[in-house]
């Protein structure tokens, strides 16, 4: 009898560790997944904060964005969009038309583009073209 008891008591203490494991494992993916919907969201926010300003009169051009880094506050502090932007020109029957390549790539750590190993780096990247 004693030996069962003792069997039990082992398994049970195994169950109730693996269930803790598991249960920790969980949260750790959801809350990676939460930071991933905060990253596409600031990763939008730059592409269209980059699309509105290549596409202002007077400004046109991918100078003014081209490795602009956009630190967001609110529900998105503690990211930040890096802003890459690539311009050229086609001839559309006879027109001329300008094709701005932007690519905004969001992140939570100082630097998008070298990455990161830290536990809970997570990044997007979304890339538009526009012309005028």
């Amino acid at each position: 009898m004693p030996v069962i008891i003792a069997l039990v008591v082992v398994f049970a203490t195994i169950l109730g560790t693996a269930l803790v494991a598991i249960s920790s494992t969980h949260q750790v993916g959801v809350g990676l997944d939460v930071e991933g919907v905060r990253a596409y969201y600031a990763a939008r926010a730059g592409l269209e904060w980059g699309m509105y300003h290549v596409l202002q009169p007077g400004f046109g051009t991918c100078s003014g964005i081209q490795g602009k880094s956009v630190t967001f506050a609110g529900n998105l502090s503690g990211f930040r969009a890096e802003l890459t932007c690539q311009g050229t020109l086609h001839s559309e029957g006879g027109v001329n038309v300008n094709m701005y390549a932007i690519t905004a790539t969001a992140c939570n750590a100082s630097d998008c583009a070298s990455g990161s190993t830290a536990v809970g780096y997570v990044n997007r990247q979304l890339q538009a073209t526009v012309s005028k």
